[in-house]
């Protein structure tokens, strides 16, 4: 990305950790899930997956990467309305 594109770069810097701190949350989800620790339906995966993107979506805001930021804006939609809802047993 160049800096032409990037709305005020002065934060650039707060945009790029917030960025990476996404990844690692949906990152840390996505493994531990794989690993059978947490299941995709537990509150502690989707507060991960939800905290995650929308970090994500708001560097992706911040870039004017708009595809990136409807894929992270469902997404955490999703998470926080699966968070929303009581877990389905069975």
């Amino acid at each position: 990305m160049t800096r032409d594109v990037i709305a005020y770069p002065q934060l650039e810097l707060y945009s790029s950790i917030l960025g990476y701190v996404g990844m690692i949350c949906i990152l840390i989800a996505f493994a531990m899930e794989t690993r059978g620790i947490i299941s995709s339906r537990d509150s502690q995966y989707l507060l991960l997956m939800a905290v995650g993107s929308g970090f994500l979506g708001l560097r992706a805001l911040h870039t004017w990467e708009l595809a990136f930021l409807v894929l992270e804006a469902v997404w955490m939609g999703v998470a926080l309305w699966a968070l929303s809802r009581p877990p389905v047993e069975g």
